[in-house]
């Protein structure tokens, strides 16, 4: 976030952009996750397969976090000059793809998948509300955050957030490889 704005930017704009980013990524993740296995099962992509390839994703970002290569940024150039022009930034580019972008989607709809009854579905719901106001949380305390930590403590947490979510991948794209290995082999 701080990238896509002024470095000296305000509290009070910080916080705006922050709340209305997170607002814009909170319902683009609760749409996901009530419509991701309907849409999905529409295109019949299956489960198994979105796994694999989630799993794949995320095991590239997770592997990018830990060698401590910088963030694969999920915009471009063009949308970074847009971001820069624009003066509303808090859906285009930073919900979208930034917050909510591929890694999330597919984590997000692999729990819809994996909902049966409807306590899965609220527990998915909550965990997206918990979530979403951590991030809310430090997306507007992120000039504090930044300076409290400093470069080589970002990059330690940096790392050890890789781990995490190259953990997860593993296991995501495991439980896709075995689900097709079962599928096709009874």
């Amino acid at each position: 976030m701080l990238g896509l704005l002024d470095e000296n930017a305000p509290r009070e704009e910080i916080r705006h952009v922050a709340g209305k980013t997170m607002k814009a990524a909170f319902l683009t993740m609760i749409i996901s996750f009530l419509l991701g296995t309907y849409i999905f099962q529409f295109f019949g992509i299956s489960p198994a397969g979105l796994r694999i390839f989630g799993g794949s994703i995320l095991f590239i970002m997770g592997l990018n976090m830990v060698q401590g290569h910088g963030k694969k940024v999920n915009h471009n150039e063009k949308d970074q000059k847009a971001a820069e022009k624009r003066d509303d930034i808090s859906v285009v580019p930073l919900a979208i793809p930034v917050m909510v972008g591929a890694g999330m989607l597919t984590t997000i709809i692999n729990m819809s998948i994996a909902a049966t009854t409807w306590m899965d579905y609220v527990s998915g719901i909550v965990a997206i509300i918990i979530v979403s106001i951590a991030a809310l949380i430090i997306l507007q305390r992120m000039p504090f955050i930044k300076k409290a930590l400093g470069d080589n403590g970002l990059k330690v947490f940096n790392r050890i957030m890789g781990l995490v979510v190259g953990s997860l991948a593993a296991q995501m794209f495991l439980k896709g490889v075995f689900t097709l290995y079962y599928n096709f082999s009874v």
